[in-house]
């Protein structure tokens, strides 16, 4: 339906009075490679395409006032307020305040939707692999908790992301990461295929998280629903459209 793009959501935040939203490729207005609910700004699509995309990921989700990061793959986390503005330097948000929806750009790495809803703090993460060996994770808690969030109250969803069989990484991403039991060697010598998603829900236990749900959709392979940096790259395709996930407090 014009003006409603679908979107996934996640079991256990159902009944805790926030909004939230897995969005996908479909329901917008973008066209080729970027069809049609591209999101990113500075890849090649028209903006006049991307702030419709958004308008409708915001009407869907019944808050006009969404807020974006620039994301480079850190561990630096933001707090959001009523007075905040887009284009922050950081890879994760947090907030207390009503109105506001946090909204995170992904291609392939993981988005990570949290929310106290006993304090009705909520929180959002880029997790790729950089950020996430980097601290995100951890980080983002802690922000939580300086809001008034508690970690046995805390849940967490890990959305759409590129799956372990189609991760296929150098020996940098393995030294780096340095947790053995996410990886399995490839057929090519000196590369491993990287659980992203299991890597992200170990730091999400190790900070004292019990209930995290993990959606089961790869981006890589599912390309009606997702785009995928990674796909694009193997097709010789230097630009890539990316999908959003959103959380707010209404």
């Amino acid at each position: 339906m014009v003006g409603n793009p679908p979107y996934k959501t996640a079991k256990q935040f159902e009944h805790t009075g926030i909004v939230h939203g897995f969005f996908g490729r479909q329901g917008g207005v973008s066209k080729g490679i970027y069809a049609t609910l591209n999101i990113g700004f500075d890849k090649g699509d028209d903006d006049v395409n991307i702030v419709e995309n958004r308008k409708r990921i915001s009407n869907v989700m019944g808050i006009d006032r969404m807020v974006t990061l620039r994301q480079v793959h850190k561990a630096d986390v933001l707090i959001v307020d009523a007075s905040t503005e887009n284009g922050y330097q950081k890879d994760a948000m947090v907030t207390k305040t009503p109105g506001r929806l946090l909204a995170i750009q992904t291609a392939d790495c993981a988005p990570v939707l949290l929310v106290d809803p006993i304090a009705r703090v909520v929180g959002g993460i880029h997790a790729g692999w950089r950020s996430a060996v980097a601290g995100i994770i951890k980080n983002t808690i802690e922000a939580m908790c300086s809001l008034g969030a508690k970690k046995e109250n805390i849940m967490a969803v890990i959305g759409p992301c590129v799956h372990q069989k189609s991760y296929e990484v150098g020996q940098e991403v393995f030294d780096e990461a340095n947790r053995a039991e996410f990886f399995i060697p490839s057929s090519k010598s000196g590369h491993y295929l990287f659980d992203l998603g299991g890597y992200v829900q170990q730091d999400l236990k190790t900070q004292g998280i019990k209930a995290i749900e993990i959606l089961p959709f790869d981006t890589y392979e599912l390309e009606e629903e997702y785009f995928s940096c990674r796909r694009s790259a193997h097709r010789g395709e230097s630009l890539f459209g990316n999908q959003l996930s959103v959380i707010g407090l209404a």
